[in-house]
């Protein structure tokens, strides 16, 4: 299914800002699922910006969550339509040399998990 117009605006405004569009990349190319400590960690953002950028993902209907335990792990929404998949396929291919420290910074938070 095809987003509407207005529906896209949505997801484009919801990406074109940099923390929100690191949290999406982070979920592509890092792991399928984080939860807010993590990318508090990895972006070395307050909790409440942290909150603030996924609720507007959410809203956008990008992200999607589950809670497991105490925890609640965002990922990104499953979606068939081919309107998604070039924006993850978009997101995905910005150059890991723009994001080292967050890459860093990822990679040991999971291996903490």
């Amino acid at each position: 299914m095809k987003p509407d117009l207005q529906h896209s605006i949505i997801i484009f405004k919801a990406l074109s800002e940099i923390t929100r569009l690191k949290i999406i990349w982070l979920l592509i190319n890092m792991d399928s699922k984080i939860c807010v400590t993590e990318i508090i960690e990895v972006l070395n953002e307050p909790q409440y910006n942290v909150s603030r950028h996924l609720r507007i993902l959410s809203k956008a209907g990008i992200l999607d969550e589950v809670k497991e335990g105490k925890w609640v792990y965002y990922f990104i929404k499953s979606n068939d339509s081919a309107f998604f998949q070039h924006i993850k396929n978009a997101v995905g291919t910005i150059s890991d040399k723009d994001m080292t420290i967050e890459i860093q910074r990822c990679k040991q938070r999971l291996i903490a998990r």
